[in-house]
């Protein structure tokens, strides 16, 4: 008596082939699109969740998301890299010394997990900016006084909050 074997066959129909080369035609758009940018950004969001959920409370994160979204579209995968070296720096300065900065009166609430506030106060004046350059403001003359303006406003924040941290510390 013969038993008969079934081989697993991992098929993949055309459908499938055709979705995939249409995410990856997606984020390769230049200049960037609506749908590349939401589709970088959630792909970005679900692999650095863990690092995300350390740093930003859940609101926090979802302020976070729009922002990168709208970063993403206006100025393309390099200006999302500021605005990510930003909040990862930013969140290993705000958790350094935490115990420290807890005694003196000076550390962040909720442990330094950042909410909402926090997140559109940093890139207000980025978001004003990337809003100008998707909607076309200025025309081409503008874009790169815009894309200079995005990527002060964040060094200007970050330096707003060195100066605030040790302010208080003094």
């Amino acid at each position: 008596m013969t038993i008969p074997t079934v081989k697993a066959q991992a098929t993949t129909t055309s459908t499938d082939l055709g979705l995939l080369h249409h995410a990856i035609q997606s984020l390769q758009s230049s200049p960037p699109t609506w749908q590349s940018s939401l589709l970088s950004n959630l792909i970005i969001f679900v692999v650095g969740s863990p690092l995300l959920r350390s740093g930003l409370s859940l609101p926090g994160i979802g302020a976070a998301f729009l922002l990168g979204t709208l970063t993403w579209r206006a100025f393309g995968p390099y200006a999302f890299l500021l605005v990510a070296t930003y909040f990862v720096i930013g969140t290993g300065a705000t958790k350094l010394k935490m115990a420290q900065k807890e005694a003196q009166g000076v550390a962040e609430k909720r442990k330094g997990r950042r909410g909402p506030g926090s997140v559109i106060g940093s890139s207000a004046a980025g978001c004003v900016c990337a809003f100008l350059s998707i909607f076309g403001v200025g025309g081409s003359k503008f874009y790169h006084l815009l894309e200079l303006g995005q990527k002060s406003a964040y060094s200007l924040s970050g330096a707003g909050d060195a100066l605030r941290i040790s302010w208080k510390s003094a």
